[in-house]
């Protein structure tokens, strides 16, 4: 089965311009939004297969893991972790943030570009946890 435009599109955007393309639907429909963004440093790592590569760090203290996007408005959170189409799902790490945020009582979500109709519902018209 022939894949449509759409998939062909979801499985080409990349995850920074899909979490740009998530903040500003965001902010469109009235919500606070946080996103902390990866700082490329120039040094360099050989992974396990021997490939060299520029390591990405984000500076930050505490536990790893953190959510790609916090958004608040009104008395609604919501707490997202952004994947690729093609990337794996959520690193154990990322699970753990996001079970503690749904405890604590935000609305938690991974989010793929596939996804991008359930987002529009859940930031444009209501909590759909």
């Amino acid at each position: 089965m022939a894949e449509s435009p759409r998939q062909i599109l979801d499985a080409q955007i990349s995850e920074a311009a899909f979490t740009r393309a998530v903040i500003e639907l965001a902010k469109t429909c009235g919500w606070l939004v946080y996103h902390s963004r990866h700082a490329r440093t120039a040094q360099t790592a050989t992974g396990i297969d021997g490939v060299v590569r520029t390591v990405w760090v984000t500076p930050m203290s505490g536990d790893i893991g953190f959510p790609d996007l916090q958004a608040l408005k009104g008395t609604r959170q919501v707490v997202a972790e952004l994947k690729r189409q093609d990337a794996p799902g959520p690193r154990p790490a990322q699970v753990e943030w996001l079970e503690a945020f749904r405890e604590a009582g935000a609305e938690t979500f991974t989010w793929r570009p596939s996804d991008f109709d359930e987002i529009k519902r859940v930031l444009g018209e209501g909590r759909l946890a």
